[in-house]
């Protein structure tokens, strides 16, 4: 047969995506939902934006400044656009979603802007610029269909037994831990946050979505998955109450955990963040029943003042939310707990400031994520007058890291001689053959190891620390 009559098959030549994530685990699920997404549509990732297509900037909008922070971006990028000139530029996240169309005045080289709420509309974008040139946006939140399916994530047309397809990471170190979304948004209005303006009223997955994606990863090599949500403990009730979820007593969110533990070959399961006052005692007791939730859990304080407290609505006092740590060290007096702060909250008097640092030291945190008070405009405590100077709020801030340095510093120092069981996630890029895994106490631990032990329960002897990590020798 005469080759020129053989029938050609065209192969479409891969695009490139340069995807930059900032902010929390929910922006980075979010970036490896539109990254799987992208993928389907004929593009490869790169970490080089400029052999990029299409750079994808997916933004966060809890700290001051995160406008300017984009614009700054936006501005290094113009280079690259000049040199290739068909080069896309997408903004997506919380603020695409806070800014709006006002971004679009304050730069002209976005090509698509996307709100968190928004993501399965990424692809039609892409499509509909390409036709039309124009910048394009879609901004806003979606609710559940009549049918009672959750909308968060392009839904999922599978044959019975079939698994998705797993999402690739942007993280770029391991596919050992994976995170999952499992709501999206927040119904607490707490004063200082503005959330549920960027990421919208709560909004849950139904669970068989979320157990199909977790049994996906594990069976694509995940042993560890973090569940995530604004409120993580409240999930479900918005299904709940329009009929569309049956629980048990323990709730919808505990239903869940005692499922997606059920599945085999998960080793660790964890989640985040969780609010106090959704923390109930059968979440607690789930820690006692199932040794894969491990000893460690991050739960946000904010400040150990009630007065502060409710002036954040934060709907917990100072011993309510004592009685659920003690709930936690009542299973387990060696339970790591982690937290959120932030110090300079207006009208925050120097005597309530010292109230937080007797509960930290009450608490003994394995480690804190401290804030200086940021005002975000649309929130109740931007609106406040008794608004707290900066270099108060920088001096309140350097003591309450120092104290909690002390705190970690002894925290990994008593680990020292104790022996550890530890999932490693990744090998060292700067030093090959030195391994980083995790206590059960979610405790850093780097292991100089004579093969590639990514992916295993290990056991580790502790034999030294700082306040960083724990040094663990192989066992």
């Amino acid at each position: 047969m005469d080759a020129s009559l053989e029938p050609r098959v065209e192969t479409k030549v891969p695009k490139k995506v340069f995807i930059e994530t900032w902010g929390c685990q929910m922006n980075v699920a979010d970036s490896e939902e539109m990254l799987g997404m992208l993928e389907a549509h004929n593009y490869q990732a790169t970490s080089d934006a400029s052999e990029a297509d299409l750079v994808l900037l997916n933004t966060c909008h809890i700290r001051e400044k995160a406008t300017h922070k984009v614009l700054t971006r936006l501005g290094t990028l113009r280079p690259l656009v000049e040199k290739k000139p068909s080069m896309k530029i997408a903004v997506t996240g919380c603020v695409a979603q806070a800014e709006g169309a006002k971004l679009l005045q304050k730069a002209d080289n976005i090509d698509i802007l996307l709100g968190p709420g928004k993501i399965a509309e990424l692809t039609s974008l892409l499509d509909a610029h390409e036709q039309g040139k124009n910048p394009v946006m879609a901004l806003g939140f979606d609710r559940h269909k009549d049918e009672g399916e959750a909308l968060l994530l392009t839904p999922r047309a599978l044959t019975p037994g079939e698994l998705p397809k797993v999402k690739p990471t942007v993280s770029g170190k391991s596919e050992i831990t994976r995170y999952v979304n499992i709501a999206q948004g927040c119904d607490n209005f707490c004063t200082f946050c503005v959330v549920p303006f960027t990421r919208g009223r709560e909004l849950s997955r139904s669970p068989a979505d979320i157990l199909d994606e977790v049994a996906a990863m594990i069976a694509d090599g995940c042993k560890e998955i973090t569940l995530l949500g604004q409120n993580v403990n409240s999930y479900g009730h918005d299904l709940l109450t329009k009929g569309r979820l049956s629980a048990s007593e323990a709730g919808p969110f505990a239903d869940l955990l005692e499922a997606t533990l059920a599945l085999p070959g998960l080793e660790r399961l964890r989640f985040t963040t969780s609010n106090p006052h959704d923390f109930t005692r059968p979440l607690a007791e789930l820690f006692r029943r199932h040794p894969q939730l491990g000893r460690y859990i991050h739960l946000p304080v904010q400040a150990g003042n009630d007065e502060v407290l409710e002036r954040m609505k934060r709907k917990v006092t100072v011993a309510e939310y004592m009685e659920r740590v003690q709930w936690l060290r009542e299973i387990d007096p060696t339970m790591a707990l982690s937290t959120d702060i932030i110090v300079g909250f207006p009208g925050e008097t120097e005597e309530q400031f010292e109230d937080t640092l007797k509960l930290m030291a009450e608490v003994r945190y394995s480690f804190v994520f401290a804030f200086k008070y940021s005002s975000r405009k649309g929130t109740a405590a931007a609106r406040f007058r008794d608004q707290i100077p900066e270099e108060v709020k920088t001096a309140r801030l350097a003591r309450l890291n120092a104290l909690q340095d002390r705190i970690t510093l002894e925290g990994n120092s008593a680990e020292i001689g104790q022996t550890r069981q530890v999932l490693c996630h990744y090998e060292s890029r700067k030093t090959p053959g030195h391994y980083y895994a995790r206590t059960e106490h979610f405790r850093l631990v780097r292991i100089a190891a004579p093969r590639n032990i990514v992916g295993e329960l290990c056991t580790v002897k502790i034999t030294d620390a700082n306040k960083t990590a724990l040094i663990g020798e192989l066992l």
